[in-house]
């Protein structure tokens, strides 16, 4: 009989602790996605149990606790790092600071979504990364930029990171990237549609077709009308990349294919000239858009279902990303450099 009772107790016990285990649980849950809430017993919570931040597919799941890592990272490198020499500052403890950090969160939390993203349409295309391929990533990166030992003290005093940490929230994310935008590049039909234009410009005027009438068959945008002419621009006035190839050309000059953030062109200095110390360039290019690989991710991300379900974000479709749900936070970002001017952290 003894024995039936103390069996009847321990169960009873297990149920108890069971139904409290539960209840814990929904509170947290509770306090996480109705009020926002995030104090340390909160966050000891998460580190535990993988409440999730946001859902892809409803397979997959950024948790909390990984969001949560990443911006600990985040904020460790500001404030391990001594800006006052630049007359700049970061400080995330006033209310403004609090406003930056949680736009930090919003940013980390599109990234890792981004990130996912990535991995499964790398994966659908047969990419595949092994360890030991990453790892020989790794060192690269470590021999780029010192010793082995001095770059994992660094990687611990700024993020808190051993090489683990490296290699699956840097490395691995990097080179997925790197490698599903090579593949989208080698494949997508618009891309190497572009691709083949601009190199048959390239062809023409190499076997000496005038510049002027193979921009009017090839180039894109109003310039084509005109045989690519852009008139006089200064440096600051150009894109990067072709300032600095225009840099480079000597009168008549006509560059090699450039290609930049929104699409592939071939520049001509017809001419150029100093005057009060600021050179200026005579231009004409020939210019072909192309569909950058941000753009072939956001259609792609269009057939993933992604959920938020924390409180204070949410994704919106039409552009492919996390928003706040705050009409003030989307204000305060909006003014962010006119809110905080020497705020480091807002730079970068």
């Amino acid at each position: 009989m003894a024995k039936e009772e103390k069996k009847v107790k321990a169960v009873t016990m297990i149920y108890s602790l069971g139904i409290f285990l539960v209840v814990f649980l929904l509170f947290v849950g509770v306090a996480i996605y109705k009020f926002g809430m995030s104090n340390r017993l909160i966050q000891k919570v998460v580190q535990i149990i993988p409440f999730p931040a946001a859902t892809i597919n409803t397979k997959e799941f950024i948790s909390m606790n990984e969001l949560n890592s990443q911006l600990g990272s985040v904020r460790m490198f500001y404030e391990n790092q001594d800006f006052s020499e630049s007359g700049l500052r970061v400080d995330f403890k006033t209310a403004d600071g609090l406003k930056r950090l949680k736009i930090k969160e919003k940013k980390l939390l599109n990234k890792l979504i981004e990130n996912r993203v990535i991995g499964d349409l790398a994966k659908k295309r047969g990419i595949k990364i092994t360890p030991d391929i990453v790892e020989q990533e790794v060192t690269r990166k470590i021999n780029e930029n010192g010793s082995r030992d001095s770059v994992l003290e660094d990687l611990n005093r700024l993020y808190g990171w051993g090489i683990r940490e490296f290699e699956e929230k840097l490395v691995k994310p990097d080179m997925y990237k790197e490698a599903l935008e090579k593949s989208v590049s080698e494949s997508d039909e618009k891309m190497v549609e572009s691709k083949g234009k601009i190199t048959a410009a390239m062809g023409d005027l190499k076997n000496k077709k005038d510049f002027a009438e193979t921009a009017k068959k090839y180039s894109e945008g109003d310039s084509a009308k005109s045989g690519g002419d852009l008139g006089w621009l200064t440096s600051a006035q150009m894109i990067p990349e072709i300032a600095v190839t225009a840099f480079l050309l000597d009168k008549g000059g006509v560059s090699d294919i450039i290609e930049s953030p929104i699409g592939f062109h071939i520049i001509k200095v017809d001419d150029r000239q100093t005057e009060e110390g600021v050179e200026s360039f005579k231009i004409s290019q020939i210019f072909v858009r192309r569909t950058t690989f941000a753009d072939w991710l956001m259609e792609q991300e269009k057939s993933f279902n992604i959920d938020i379900l924390l409180k204070d974000f949410r994704w919106d479709k039409e552009s492919q990303a996390v928003q706040f749900t705050d009409q003030k936070m989307i204000d305060f970002e909006n003014n962010l450099e006119i809110n905080s001017p020497d705020d480091v952290s807002v730079l970068f």
